[in-house]
């Protein structure tokens, strides 16, 4: 069989199974949306809100916009939350687990296409493995975009130590330095949020900042938040723990 023959076939044959295959993930998307509560007034932000104000501020230039994250719950949270919409507009370590990736992905990312927007979405203990990389983007003027999200935590361990562990903490609380004064010290331009009602506004002047000059903004987000769905160890996908919103609803379609 030709190359050409084989093509037509594939195409022809991979159609119907494609439809159905899509018809199944749509329906599942409605079924298990990516679901978290809402902020309480006076409290910490949660991640994902940070994430969707990224994504609202950026929808209609999703042309312009490349994604690199770290290693932990806001590398899934940034899939699930951050909408792109163009093939190799998301650099991240997927399963590898390559923590500190986020920022030197980003400078990589921000060389290769100096007239993108580029912005790592980081956690804090990520962020912490490859944070001195700030000076090389200072030094020669890699215009990226730090987003670094602070729960004092090593999120996805401190996660599964929550959920399997009966909270027992061990070694995955984070006594962070202050990480807009050190990226002060290193001349790149930091800001904090540590309020919802000034997201929006800060996020602007984030995404604003000289594009020739990286830009650091810290956000403080709730602690206890932890990222659904995941599978436990051991587990087949099929039985992954859902959020507890949908977990109802998995009840009654099984």
């Amino acid at each position: 069989m030709s190359l050409r023959t084989s093509r037509r076939w594939c195409r022809r044959s991979g159609q119907s199974r494609g439809e159905g295959w899509f018809s199944d993930i749509k329906q599942w998307k409605k079924q298990y949306p990516f679901t978290f509560a809402k902020s309480e007034p006076g409290a910490r932000m949660k991640p994902q809100e940070v994430i969707e104000a990224l994504d609202s501020q950026t929808r209609e230039r999703k042309d312009d916009v490349i994604v690199a994250t770290g290693v932990g719950q806001h590398q899934m949270w940034a899939a699930q939350h951050f909408r792109w919409k163009h093939p190799r507009s998301m650099v991240t370590s997927g399963g590898l687990g390559t923590m500190g990736f986020g920022l030197p992905a980003a400078i990589g990312a921000k060389v290769a296409a100096p007239q993108k927007t580029v912005v790592d979405i980081d956690g804090d203990a990520s962020f912490s493995m490859t944070a001195m990389e700030l000076a090389t983007a200072s030094q020669y003027s890699i215009g990226v975009k730090i987003l670094v999200l602070n729960n004092e935590f090593q999120g996805m361990v401190q996660q599964w130590q929550d959920l399997f562990y009966d909270n027992r903490y061990s070694h995955t609380r984070m006594v962070n330095p202050d990480f807009v004064l050190l990226a002060r010290s290193m001349g790149v331009h930091a800001i904090r949020c540590e309020r919802m009602e000034d997201l929006e506004a800060k996020m602007k002047e984030f995404l604003e900042y000289d594009g020739s000059r990286p830009v650091l903004m810290e956000c403080l987000v709730e602690r206890n938040e932890h990222v659904f769905p995941m599978v436990p160890a051991g587990k087949a996908l099929h039985e992954q723990l859902l959020h507890p919103n949908l977990r109802e609803t998995a009840k009654k379609s099984s």
